[in-house]
């Protein structure tokens, strides 16, 4: 008799456990995640470490952006405008023809037979989608000048804040002892 009451006991407490305790730590088979009433321990943990990782992931994110701006902030307003000089964030093309005439200009040149290429995503001959960060303008101009008068323009063009890269130069010589130099370059902006 001083058996019975104990084995009662461990018996009804398996069943307190297997009945009641155990399904409803694990949850039911089919969790919902719009009502957390039903749902388990087990689940409810895994979705609570789901919602730390994405809470760690925003505020990296968020500290990362801060420190993005902090840095930005630290640029002058005067070399931002260098900056967007050097690759602008789009082409404007008729401020570029501009500034080629303003550079052949300063040379006492005058560049002739203006032509604007083709605006392309990027340099390289790809097929489908592509991801370049940066597209990509020809330009073709005229000058008539000496020998020297040209390396002079070439130079002004080199140290000019706008990136642009000579893509062909060619040339015609005249009985006056000038030359027709043809220039085509390439300038990029930012997509």
């Amino acid at each position: 008799m001083d058996f019975i009451l104990p084995i009662i006991l461990i018996i009804s407490s398996f069943a307190v456990f297997f009945g009641y305790v155990d399904p409803n730590y694990k949850g039911p088979a089919n969790q919902s995640t719009t009502s957390y009433q039903q749902d388990g321990v087990v689940f409810l943990k895994s979705e609570l470490a789901q919602y730390d990782s994405v809470l760690n992931s925003s505020t990296q994110i968020v500290s990362q952006r801060d420190a993005l701006v902090a840095k930005k902030n630290t640029i002058s307003d005067a070399d931002e405008a260098r900056l967007e000089t050097l690759l602008p964030s789009n082409i404007d093309n008729i401020r570029l023809i501009i500034e080629i005439s303003d550079i052949a200009q300063a040379r006492n040149l005058k560049a002739e037979n203006i032509s604007v290429g083709n605006m392309t995503q990027s340099t390289s001959n790809t097929i489908g989608q592509n991801s370049s960060l940066y597209g990509t303008l020809s330009l073709t101009f005229t000058v008539t000048a000496t020998y020297n008068d040209f390396l002079n323009l070439l130079q002004d063009l080199e140290n000019n804040l706008r990136l642009l890269d000579v893509t062909n130069i060619s040339f015609h010589s005249t009985d006056s002892g000038f030359y027709d130099f043809t220039v085509t370059f390439n300038t990029y902006w930012l997509k």
